[in-house]
């Protein structure tokens, strides 16, 4: 007595979307190159939603397809959660970034102020800002040097720097301070040069 044995048809396209599902899940979780796993994961949605229908009119093994629709849903959900977190760190660098405030203006509501500002009758090299942030110049001994900005919030390592061009001028004092909401946190006076730093977090 002879048995037949039936096997159902292969699935290529179910086959096609699990191996693209699975390999675009790993990728999705490696930063930077997780780029990639878009395109796979997508393709290997849409080819394992077509394997399911294609098994369903041809009595063909879904196996593959259906693991393929739940790796690449799964590597999709993990792209869009990256997406979501980069949108918002890059939004929260963006509103904590100093901006320059304009002479006569007053900074946005909910938004801190930090004044740099600098007193010398002689000619100095000058570096301001933030430590991701720096700015350099020369400052005019005849002219009251102060800089105004405004910040949303995070931390910030805010420097300010002084140092005389050229020679120094012995019987003259460089002075500089850092004022952040109205609240001096950092001030040194001295001839040869002065450094002014703070770490501030709001």
């Amino acid at each position: 007595m002879s048995h037949n044995i039936t096997t159902a048809p292969r699935n290529s396209l179910g086959t096609a979307g699990f191996v693209l599902g699975l390999v675009g899940l790993v990728f999705s979780f490696i930063p930077l190159i997780g780029v990639v796993a878009w395109p796979l994961v997508i393709i290997g949605l849409v080819l394992s939603l077509v394997g399911i229908a294609r098994a369903r009119k041809t009595a063909a093994s879904k196996g593959l397809a259906i693991a393929g629709t739940v790796l690449s849903a799964i590597g999709l959900l993990v792209c869009i959660t990256w997406v979501g977190a980069v949108s918002k760190a890059v939004d929260e660098a963006q509103r904590n970034e100093l901006k320059p405030v304009a002479s006569g203006q007053s900074p946005a509501a909910g938004q801190h102020t930090v004044v740099f500002e600098l007193s010398t009758d002689q000619a100095v090299n000058v570096q301001y800002g933030d430590l991701a942030d720096q700015r350099t110049l020369v400052a005019d001994p005849t002219q009251e040097w102060r800089q105004e900005f405004s910040f949303g919030g995070g931390s910030h390592h805010l420097m300010l720097s002084a140092t005389p061009v050229g020679n120094s001028d012995l019987t003259s004092t460089i002075t500089c301070s850092i004022t952040v909401d109205g609240e001096t946190v950092a001030q040194q006076s001295n001839p040869l040069g002065v450094w002014c730093n703070a770490n501030v977090r709001k």
